[in-house]
């Protein structure tokens, strides 16, 4: 089989195996948990309910302090964001990869536009033999932090009102957080202040069943370039996050929403809060869809480690640079 064909085209064609060239290593191999395997060990939970309540906002403060610096990832309860508007945008977008691939094309990824949006499928670069991601479909839409959703040439993509209301709500989170995290780290404001011009993009992905899920990953392990990354999973699962010397899935919870610090964050803490290596893993039986909303400083802002978390005791731990220059050596990189 070509590369260029992707896991969907493999299913639905009944192959019962995958290319050889996705299949990964006898290191690798020995790492893959399957996609429903949930250990005790879990990422951790977190009810934003107690940041209103006088008696758990401490704890509150103190668990997401404690996930950041020892997981890089968490789960949110209580985010405000309605389950009925989480459900309506994942089935709006579940709509979208049922199309049929030529109505899909018609938002063929903008290769050569900044920021890239549309339709695509993710494939490796050419000589990147060490990226060994099976590909799957996403869907990769950029908007203004006024949350006005992208649409392309007049094609009518799906419901506006409802992604609108999710990215609005996705976007109120994400501030909370920063306002959150700022304060954490002893900066007050000092994120909000930083990230006066975000960039955000929210990118569907979409894994359909893979025939050889114990042989390959749906997306390689990687840690995010950005500042950070919001998550809603559907129950299938595939989420797994790097702990140690191991990989731990991420449960599906109802009404959760998963919150992930991205090397922004960590450079910008000087190292206390960590960016850690994610993947997703795939199955035969069923598709699985996530929804990422990805918010990102500006380009031409200075990545480097916060002035007040630098002194004789604790040296930078990073050296500075354009954020848009680190962005663009960290996808050349696959």
């Amino acid at each position: 089989m070509a590369s260029s064909i992707s896991v969907k085209d493999i299913s639905e064609m009944g192959a019962v195996k995958v290319p050889s060239e996705f299949i990964l290593n006898a290191t690798e191999l020995a790492t893959i948990v399957p996609h429903n395997y949930f250990s005790d060990e879990q990422v951790p939970v977190i009810d934003l309910a107690g940041l209103d309540d006088n008696s758990q906002g401490e704890p509150t403060m103190a668990a997401i302090a404690n996930a950041c610096e020892n997981w890089g990832f968490f789960q949110v309860l209580n985010h405000n964001i309605l389950l009925s508007l989480m459900e309506s945008a994942q089935s709006v977008a579940r709509e979208f990869f049922d199309l049929p691939l030529e109505e899909k094309q018609k938002l063929a990824l903008e290769h050569n536009t900044t920021p890239t949006n549309g339709y695509g499928r993710q494939f490796r670069k050419p000589k990147q033999q060490h990226v060994n991601s099976f590909t799957n479909e996403i869907l990769n839409l950029h908007f203004p932090a006024s949350c006005n959703w992208i649409f392309f040439s007049g094609f009518e993509l799906c419901d506006r009102d409802t992604m609108e209301k999710y990215a609005d709500g996705v976007l109120k989170l994400m501030h909370q957080m920063l306002e959150i995290f700022s304060t954490l780290l002893g900066l007050w404001k000092y994120l909000e202040e930083r990230f006066g011009n975000p960039i955000i993009n929210t990118r569907t992905n979409f894994y359909p069943p893979c025939p050889q899920p114990h042989l390959v990953l749906g997306l390689a392990a990687h840690s995010d370039p950005n500042s950070m990354t919001l998550l809603f999973q559907d129950d299938t699962g595939g989420l797994q996050v790097k702990k140690g010397n191991h990989w731990v899935g991420v449960a599906p919870l109802p009404n959760a929403l998963i919150i992930n610090v991205g090397d922004e964050i960590q450079v910008l803490s000087n190292g206390r809060f960590q960016s850690v290596e994610h993947r997703v893993v795939t199955n035969t039986s069923a598709a699985h869809l996530s929804l990422a909303t990805f918010f990102h400083p500006n380009m031409d802002a200075i990545l480097g480690p916060a002035a007040e978390l630098v002194d004789a005791s604790r040296p930078a731990c990073y050296p500075f640079m354009k954020y848009g220059d680190y962005h663009a050596a960290f996808h050349a990189k696959g």
